[in-house]
């Protein structure tokens, strides 16, 4: 039956994104891959079968997302079984370091993009009673420190999916979240880097009174296991697949623990996370 379910993913160029792509592709369903650059669709086809398809489609562009969906339309009569909105940029780095226009552009790509790629297709899905599947994240389940922009907008993409399962459910359209933890991909470097460099752009002075939380998430990062993005591209699959999809799968040892972490009590979850981050400080007093 997969040879006839098509599926929209959007941010293939890397990642889990690339890994959902190809998998589904392996399976036989008919992907259409969304990229934002043609050599990244090149490259995917290199890896593919002719069942996946690119396409240029940037969230953050109203007349890219037209374009796709108006290919989608004219190419497969009209349906689209799944749409897994996986597009999105990270930033970690505390408040006061991260500039406003690097926060603008985190919103505009996971919440601003991914609502409004899911609204211009909801027509199509609706038509053959299909799915959406949304990628979120543990920061969607549990803000931290160092992740407030992040957190903001998985949890975000957590309501989104909280009001689409019931608003969509008269029309047969299942709503799934994927809360994903830490993931081996070459994404994971890029947001290392990107961390860096802010905290090297910003104010010495401003950066030194945060210095002990940056070291605290610098070093958690790095002792956290991750997971392979295939294996989220496995889950995704379940999602898509099962005649009864659950509303939340928890992917990796970080999720879980997150999700643990976020059934504490409030004042609990501080007082932790406070002493998890300062306890080597207080020591040396």
């Amino acid at each position: 039956m997969e040879n006839k379910k098509v599926i929209l993913i959007t941010g293939t160029s890397t990642g889990i994104g690339k890994a959902c792509a190809l998998h589904l592709d392996k399976l036989g369903f008919k992907v259409y891959a969304g990229v934002r650059k043609q050599a990244d669709g090149d490259n995917l086809l290199k890896e593919a079968s002719g069942n996946l398809i690119p396409v240029i489609l940037d969230v953050t562009d109203d007349n890219s997302i037209k374009r796709a969906v108006n290919i989608v339309e004219r190419e497969t009569g009209g349906e689209l079984y799944g749409l897994v909105n996986n597009a999105g940029i990270s930033l970690n780095a505390p408040l006061e370091l991260i500039p406003l226009s690097k926060i603008k552009m985190l919103m505009d790509v996971n919440v601003t993009g991914l609502l409004a790629v899911t609204k211009a297709f909801i027509p199509l899905l609706r038509k053959s009673k299909g799915r959406i599947i949304n990628i979120s994240s543990g920061h969607g389940l549990l803000a931290i420190p160092d992740k407030s922009v992040y957190a903001a907008s998985k949890f975000a993409v957590q309501a989104i999916s909280d009001s689409l399962r019931v608003e969509l459910r008269p029309f047969n359209v299942n709503v799934s979240s994927i809360v994903v933890g830490k993931v081996n991909t070459d994404v994971l470097g890029k947001i290392l880097s990107d961390r860096k460099e802010m905290i090297e752009s910003a104010q010495t002075d401003i950066v030194k009174l945060y210095s002990t939380l940056i070291e605290f998430f610098d070093k958690e990062v790095k002792d956290i296991p991750g997971i392979d993005a295939d294996e989220v591209a496995k889950i995704i699959y379940k999602a898509l697949s099962h005649p009864n999809p659950k509303t939340q799968y928890l992917i990796g040892p970080g999720a879980k623990k997150m999700k643990k972490l976020a059934g504490l009590p409030v004042w609990l979850r501080d007082w932790l996370m406070y002493k998890a981050i300062y306890k080597s400080k207080k020591g040396e007093k």
